[in-house]
């Protein structure tokens, strides 16, 4: 298992952490994962990061993390605010694969890019071909380039996670959003095959249906066309023949 280490030691002490501001800006909720991912590092995890603590902010403060550690683990001694945001800081680079994986789930779930929205309506009458269009639209949702509809800041958030290795977040973040659209993908399809069964049954005149993907949404209307609808599309299907 590939695992991630900041290098904070490349320039002496030049390194500056990103700001706790900035982390609640691209991790939101997560921070929270990241400060328990903090408290529950194994011992030789837990020294390495809080000697790069002592490095950065003195050997002061290493002494009184080290210190106080146990009471933070247990609650009884709260993180203070700048304590909190300067370990936070740090944390990422020792989360294990999945813990990443867990943070940047939860940061693509509460961060979505507004995306595609396409109305589809289906004549009640005959259904057939509209079904035929939300199926083919579902369907390209799926093959949109996995990535065009990821906000910036979460691109940010995962870069962190992983390092600034591009290649891997990328390759991560792809692979989150295609386990989001599969999901999503096979829900609706169900659900399309229960509305289409109930439309043809003729037990509704009317429905509503909204298809939500990651890259974008399909609004579905379906509709009981008028008298003189119905009249237009047999004489339009006459003439033609």
């Amino acid at each position: 298992m590939t695992r991630y280490r900041r290098h904070y030691r490349n320039y002496g002490y030049s390194y500056k952490p990103t700001k706790y501001s900035q982390l609640k800006r691209l991790f939101g909720e997560g921070v929270l994962e990241i400060k328990q991912a903090f408290l529950n590092l194994n011992g030789g995890e837990r020294n390495e990061l809080l000697a790069v603590y002592g490095e950065i902010y003195g050997k002061s403060a290493e002494c009184y993390a080290r210190k106080t550690f146990p009471s933070w683990k247990s609650g009884v001694t709260t993180l203070s605010g700048r304590t909190m945001e300067r370990l936070v800081e740090l944390v990422p680079p020792f989360l294990s694969a999945s813990q990443r994986y867990s943070i940047l789930e939860r940061v693509l779930s509460r961060n979505k890019k507004e995306g595609k929205c396409k109305s589809i309506r289906v004549d009640i009458s005959d259904p057939d071909s509209g079904f035929q269009e939300l199926r083919s639209e579902i369907i390209a949702l799926t093959h949109k380039d996995r990535l065009s509809h990821i906000p910036e800041h979460v691109m940010e958030a995962a870069s962190w996670l992983y390092d600034d290795d591009i290649t891997a977040t990328r390759a991560v973040l792809a692979d989150a959003d295609k386990v989001a659209t599969e999901i999503a993908k096979s829900s609706a399809l169900k659900e399309i095959v229960l509305l289409e069964r109930t439309i043809k049954s003729g037990q509704v005149k009317t429905a509503n249906y909204s298809v939500e993907m990651p890259a974008g949404s399909i609004n579905v209307t379906a509709y009981t066309p008028s008298k003189f609808g119905l009249l237009w599309k047999k004489f339009s299907s006459d003439k033609r023949t």
